[in-house]
């Protein structure tokens, strides 16, 4: 091997040995001679000298010490085998020994990967000083065969180029500047480089399409009056792609100019937008580097996966990551890679999640709970991007601001999964074709036997593939009834609730919260109806528990008079049904959990309706907790049983909540729904549990 110190590598004497510090990390290598060993060795670890010739000359105790400091500064990530190097033209590596010297900090085989950039074929195609910076910046940095497609004719690009090719040709290197007309040829080329604004939008949407389809690489450039965007780089058969990021940053713009935008890139837009020479420079340069980059292999590039925001007033930039969009319609088939292990703590999943939240292409923009009021209840607000503005969803936590941020990721996640269903999951047929290929359809009766649609046997409708809870086995449920606030339910059949949804860790977690949920709503329902048990809980039961009992003093502070209900037919699980109602009349404030632990649904519960009366103490207004399980509830439509409810209610647990309704002839059926920009982060997974009432078999 041929090892090589990194050049941002600095070492200082220590009383105990020798202090590294690198760009992300340091070290201590102890030993009293340490600082002299490396000091001795470092003019020689510049990948020029084998392991072997840099020992050769001393004893073995002395080997052992230079092959043990060598393999320290490896296993750190502050030294690397150089390796042997792709033999290049003297005129070449002698012309850009800057280039192929930043190559080799951060890969191997630095001559080799260079080659691979200087022999590449690019296309440059859209106009102006943007396009000119890039293809300068290009030849400067060692491509040098382009093909220049500019929209405003060759010549002016031609002479503004000549110096950098005479400059070329002078070292003995040769050049190849091309101005072929029309649009590229995309199987001739290795990469093409787009820089457009408003006026080309249509045609830079059109040319992504066909990159994304079978290449070849694509860095898109656009702007317009107020933001510059490089990015993402666009590669055959990858996600996400350069439409992805334009729905998400359309959906977090204004309206009218994410209006504005859809009709530029549906019919073309008329009006070019001017940029100042200084902003033109700065983007035709990052796009030529963004390309170095990608064609190098040395480190990835801002826009793999990302997008480099300009903005054109201030020149402040900012790089924010895209996640695949689950709507796309160029790359929604591409299967996104797995991310690995579920996150294994509340700590982990937190972080994977921040993942979800940036500005301007987020799929939630940012926390906005900073100037909240944090007593007595923490409080946390996450802002999402919604079809009419801006929506905000508060969640609250008794003990930290972390623990209610994960509730509102929780929420917006399972919010955000039952709107944007993934229709390539959706199969189209009737119950009579499914069961003509082996499957089994249930029948919407089963699912919702209050409220059954016009449906018969040959009718074709959209199904989704649901498991059987503690069973084995697959089946079909209607897609309206799984996901009733999507278009699935375009014709209104299934009431718009998110009961049964779900987010969490795992689709273990999922299942629990899905199921314990699906049964609260229903113990609800049975309750408006009369066919179950409203009982009232006891303020003694309540204060049993140290966070309930906080929480209840809470409503007590606001001058609130809390209710809490047990709904008997969610048995042998748990709901509660939390109620704040102000001495003087008003609006209730209302909350129901359901859950296997009889505490902490009472707490859910209680936490949520005061949590409520909290920000509408504080700010003057309702809090968005999320779609709600019922719409226009008014809790005071209930008969309230006189049975209290038993204080000694148990926990149970998922298998013994299967177990009874197995026994009532119900089975639970989960159908998940993560889509694909939450499956790349790791952090969450979504699903809806539906309870399957099966009717008595014929005799």
């Amino acid at each position: 091997m041929r090892p090589k110190l990194r050049h941002d590598v600095v070492f200082l004497d220590a009383p105990a040995g020798a202090y590294l510090r690198g760009p992300d990390s340091a070290f201590l290598i102890k030993g009293r001679s340490a600082f002299r060993w490396l000091t001795s060795l470092s003019p020689y670890l510049t990948g020029e000298h084998t392991l072997a010739q840099l020992t050769a000359a001393l004893d073995p105790g002395q080997r052992q010490t230079v092959l043990t400091l060598v393999r320290a500064l490896l296993d750190r990530g502050f030294a690397k085998d150089a390796g042997d190097r792709t033999p290049l033209p003297e005129p070449l590596a002698r012309r850009f020994a800057a280039q192929i010297e930043f190559v080799d900090h951060f890969a191997d085989d630095p001559t080799g990967r260079f080659q691979r950039f200087h022999s590449a074929r690019v296309a440059l195609c859209g106009g102006g000083a943007v396009l000119l910076a890039a293809a300068s910046g290009l030849l400067r940095n060692g491509c040098v065969r382009l093909d220049l497609h500019p929209d405003d004719g060759p010549e002016g690009y031609a002479e503004a180029l000549a110096p950098e090719l005479a400059d070329l040709r002078a070292d003995g290197l040769p050049v190849e500047v091309r101005h072929p007309g029309g649009a590229p040829d995309l199987r001739a080329v290795d990469a093409v480089v787009c820089c457009t604004g408003p006026d080309g939008l249509a045609r830079l949407g059109a040319l992504a399409r066909d990159c994304h389809r079978d290449g070849p690489l694509l860095v898109p450039v656009r702007w317009d009056d107020a933001r510059a965007v490089v990015g993402p780089t666009v590669l055959a058969g990858q996600t996400p792609c350069w439409h992805c990021a334009q729905l998400r940053l359309a959906a977090t713009a204004d309206p009218a100019t994410a209006a504005e935008f859809w009709r530029q890139l549906a019919v073309g837009g008329d009006v070019a937008a001017a940029l100042p020479e200084v902003t033109a420079r700065m983007l035709g340069n990052a796009a030529a580097f963004e390309l170095f980059r990608a064609l190098t292999g040395a480190f990835a590039p801002d826009t793999g996966g990302g997008v480099l925001l300009l903005d054109t007033a201030t020149l402040e930039s900012t790089r924010e990551r895209v996640l695949p969009h689950p709507a796309c319609p160029v790359c929604r088939d591409v299967e996104v890679a797995d991310p690995g292990p579920t996150a294994g703590s509340d700590e982990e999943t937190y972080q994977r999640a921040e993942a979800l939240v940036t500005p301007n292409a987020g799929v939630f923009t940012r926390f906005v709970d900073d100037p909240l009021e944090q007593a007595p209840l923490k409080t946390a607000r996450l802002r999402l991007p919604g079809r009419r503005g801006p929506r905000e969803v508060t969640a609250f936590d008794v003990h930290t601001v972390m623990g209610a941020r994960l509730t509102a990721y929780r929420v917006a996640v399972r919010d955000h999964a039952a709107r944007h269903a993934d229709p390539a999951a959706a199969v189209t047929a009737s119950a009579a074709e499914l069961r003509e290929r082996g499957e089994e359809p249930v029948p919407w009766s089963e699912l919702a036997p209050t409220a059954a649609p016009p449906v018969d046997e040959r009718r074709r409708t959209r199904w989704l593939t649901a498991t059987v809870l503690g069973g084995t086995g697959s089946v079909r449920v209607p897609a309206a009834l799984a996901l009733p606030t999507s278009g699935f339910n375009a014709e209104g059949w299934a009431e718009p609730t998110v009961a049964g949804a779900a987010a969490g860790g795992s689709l273990d977690e999922v299942a629990d919260r899905g199921l314990a949920d699906a049964l609260a709503y229903r113990a609800l329902i049975d309750a408006l109806r009369g066919r179950a048990e409203v009982r009232p809980v006891g303020e003694e039961d309540l204060v049993g528990d140290d966070d309930t009992a906080f929480v209840v003093k809470a409503a007590h502070r606001f001058g609130r008079r809390l209710s809490v209900y047990t709904l008997a037919g969610a048995e042998p699980a748990h709901a509660v049904l939390a109620v704040a109602e102000p001495p003087d009349g008003g609006d209730r404030d209302w909350a129901l959990a359901g859950g296997y632990d009889p505490v902490a649904t009472r707490l859910a519960a209680v936490r949520d309706a005061v949590g409520r009366v909290q920000v509408r103490h504080f700010e003057g207004a309702a809090a968005d907790l999320g779609d709600p399980v019922l719409r226009d509830f008014d809790p005071a439509v209930l008969t309230v049983g006189d049975i209290p409810a038993a204080s000694a209610a148990t926990p149970t647990d998922r298998a013994a909540v299967l177990a009874a309704l197995a026994q009532r002839g119900t089975n639970a059926l989960l159908v998940e729904t993560t889509t694909r920009d939450v499956r790349a982060t790791g952090a969450f997974r979504s699903g809806v549990v539906l309870l399957r009432r099966q009717a008595p078999a014929a005799d």
